[in-house]
């Protein structure tokens, strides 16, 4: 009977790599160089062998499906400058705000979800993720690999699900899983059929930095939400109000936002009572959703803020220990208090970081940032972007 490690092979063997040459670029301290797909898999594979592998992910890794972030914080920002003086317009307009970001960001995935199905190219991700994984044979090192994600989404889990890779989401439990930090320190091991062999299951790890639609609070305690559908749905319910004219948005078309913000504004409309409060019904809704706005004003609850902070601190702990890399992706660094614990990881000579930039253009952006750090490389295509795909394609070959 094969064991775990060896079916994980089977499966990712039968995804055959291609034959493609794509101009790859790794840019860093030394400059710039010019990489064969091959040779940067070879590079991947020698890191997964000798180091403590983390992965910082962000919307880029699903926005196939879901639209990124965009400029919420800013839009909100501006809001609270415009509306200073006009309580009702300022609570209207941030809702608006919201319900744009949740129409766009987080609905979709309603039907992912009633599906329990994730996107193909995720589930390619993590099936060559949990190949690779399996397959590292230093004994001093576990086979275990983090994933930190500021997405609220399931695609993760919904990838590992389904191709039944063991995964550790910080809840332990069976009747009503509950959330700690402490769970993400064990690990998990089986004896071999009919032998006294012991052998490591492969495990991912998932840090949900900013929250998760599988999270629901009682009391002072995280526990996980099963009915995620029915909040959406809820929540979609209670967004009709904003089918009313004074906002001046249309759920049904691909309405520009910042149009229904400045009409409001210019209108100085002035909302009834009645709208208000359905309004407020929309918002109480929507805050169920236990997530970590990108807003300057992070936190509404105790809770969340404490668990928000520790989960930084074991981020910053895994970059901390020797010979960590940490791969980033789909990620922009806007997140002002993981920026910060990054740049002070880099101080540990050991520690490396890969960027796979997402366009040519935005490598700039990213070298002013990290300026100072010669452990930062990043990854980039002159000719093409670098999707989901393409990123599991650089990482480990296909």
């Amino acid at each position: 009977m094969m064991d775990q490690t060896e079916q994980f092979m089977d499966v990712v063997e039968e995804i055959s790599e291609d034959e493609e040459t794509v101009r790859i670029y790794c840019e860093g301290f030394s400059g710039k160089q010019e990489y064969k797909k091959g040779k940067l898999n070879q590079k991947i594979r020698d890191l997964f062998e000798s180091c403590n592998v983390n992965f910082l992910i962000g919307s880029g890794y699903c926005y196939e499906r879901l639209r990124t972030l965009g400029d919420l914080e800013s839009l909100i920002g501006a809001n609270v400058v415009t509306n200073k003086d006009n309580q009702n317009s300022k609570n209207a307009i941030e809702a608006l705000i919201l319900y744009d970001f949740f129409r766009n960001s987080i609905y979709p995935h309603k039907d992912d979800i009633e599906t329990n199905c994730s996107i193909e190219s995720s589930n390619i991700f993590i099936l060559k993720l949990a190949g690779l994984l399996s397959s590292r044979n230093d004994k001093n090192l576990l086979k275990r690999v983090n994933i930190f994600t500021t997405n609220y989404d399931m695609f993760f889990e919904l990838s590992l699900e389904r191709n039944k890779i063991y995964y550790n989401d910080g809840f332990s439990g069976r009747l009503v899983p509950e959330f700690s930090t402490q769970n993400y320190n064990k690990i998990v091991k089986q004896i071999v059929q009919n032998t006294e062999r012991e052998s490591q299951i492969p495990t991912v790890n998932i840090y949900k930095l900013h929250g998760s639609l599988t999270w629901s609070k009682e009391s002072d305690q995280i526990v996980y939400r099963s009915n995620s559908v029915e909040i959406l749905k809820s929540i979609e319910e209670d967004a009709n109000v904003f089918t009313d004219v004074n906002f001046m948005y249309d759920k049904s078309l691909e309405t520009n936002i910042n149009d229904s913000i400045d009409s409001i504004n210019l209108s100085r409309v002035e909302f009834s009572s009645e709208l208000l409060e359905l309004i407020n019904k929309f918002t109480e809704g929507y805050q169920q959703l236990n997530i970590i706005n990108p807003t300057k004003k992070k936190f509404e609850e105790t809770l969340f803020s404490n668990v928000y902070y520790d989960l930084l601190r074991m981020y910053s702990n895994e970059l901390e220990k020797n010979n960590s890399v940490l791969f980033v992706f789909g990620f922009s660094f806007k997140d002002e208090h993981i920026h910060s614990i990054t740049k002070r990881a880099l101080s540990n000579p050991s520690m490396m970081m890969y960027i796979f930039v997402f366009d040519a253009r935005e490598v700039e952006s990213f070298k002013d940032m990290f300026k100072e750090y010669y452990n930062v490389f990043y990854i980039y295509c002159e000719n093409r972007n670098i999707d989901l795909n393409e990123f599991t394609s650089m990482m480990f070959g296909g």
